[in-house]
């Protein structure tokens, strides 16, 4: 339940990453924006407002419960100091992260809201007893202990989760407008596993040096794999790499694999490429990649109301949390 839970939370923030966190504009004049409302700064108790997003303002506990499920779903498997670690050379540390993370997250959520009620879209009587049912059961799983820390009541439980569904609301509505129509031809596909290697006009000669040496290394690994996660420099190994990527030699290179074979190195702009080609372009690859496509547009859709409505409103920050 806590997992189902913790899900409902995190999926507007995996469906359209958008930096909520640079909306806020106290630093420049406002124009044809709804004024934030004054936040606290200093010692933060629990009414003190947090953050605000136009004239809505956020509460510290509120801004602790949405924390606690972020917190909830990443400790039991990593432990408690996982927020210490740092992840730049700035000193940065996860924990910095993980607090613009869960402001980011609110500020969504608030906009969100706040356009749904320009455009009259509220919670129909059963989602609302869903979404209240769902807070009574999530509350239940939790201590007093854990309660009393993290500023967590039924009440305030509830109107996150509505919050949160008639958020998930209007990103089904955007979304359900938008039109994708693709040939099977254009939904070609195979699976690969890439080794990526970053390039610009400063370091490109260096990079290709490298590509060619792990191309090379590629032909006798006992694991293409593990070759490619301990060198790329993307976020991960495993794409579906179809007709609709904007890397066109990446992609002819890719349709024209056969499965189990080794590309030689393929230059984008933006750096070099090796592929091993896991599944070659199929039937089921194609309704696979199909529905990536779908649904990267449908979140580009949405980002780009999303953004329309940010504009909308300033949105203030108590120093008090970014300084953690």
């Amino acid at each position: 339940m806590k997992n189902k839970v913790i899900a409902l939370f995190t999926c507007l923030c995996l469906c359209f990453s958008m930096s909520a966190c640079g909306q806020n504009k106290t630093e420049e004049p406002v124009t044809e924006s709804e004024r934030a409302v004054s936040v606290n700064n200093g010692t933060l108790t629990a009414e003190s407002t947090a953050l605000s997003v136009g004239k809505t303002a956020v509460t510290y506990d509120e801004y602790k419960v949405y924390y606690y499920f972020m917190k909830s779903q990443y400790e039991p498997v990593l432990g408690q100091d996982v927020w210490k670690y740092p992840v730049g050379a700035d000193g940065r540390t996860i924990g910095q992260d993980a607090i613009e993370d869960v402001l980011r997250l609110i500020i969504q959520v608030k906009v969100i809201n706040k356009a749904a009620a320009l455009q009259n879209v509220t919670l129909a009587a059963d989602e609302k007893e869903e979404a209240d049912n769902s807070a009574s059961k999530y509350c239940e799983t939790l201590s007093e202990d854990v309660k009393k820390e993290n500023g967590i009541n039924a009440v305030l439980v509830s109107r996150i989760f509505e919050e949160n569904k008639l958020a998930e609301k209007m990103y089904n509505i955007i979304t359900g407008k938008t039109e994708v129509n693709l040939s099977d031809d254009q939904c070609q596909a195979a699976r690969v596993h890439l080794i990526y290697l970053k390039a610009d006009d400063a370091n490109r000669e260096q990079a290709r040096q490298k590509a060619t040496e792990l191309q090379s290394a590629a032909k006798s690994a006992s694991s293409f794999y593990t070759l490619a996660k301990e060198n790329t420099q993307a976020g991960q190994v495993e794409y579906l790499i179809g007709r609709q990527d904007s890397r066109t030699k990446l992609a002819q290179t890719v349709l024209g694999m056969k499965e189990g074979s080794i590309s030689n190195v393929i230059e984008e702009s933006d750096g070099f490429y090796i592929a091993y080609c896991v599944e070659e372009n199929n039937k089921s690859i194609r309704n696979e990649y199909k529905n990536q496509i779908v649904e990267e547009r449908q979140n580009e859709a949405f980002a780009d109301e999303y953004r329309k409505w940010a504009d909308a409103y300033e949105v203030k920050v108590s120093k008090s949390l970014l300084v953690k």
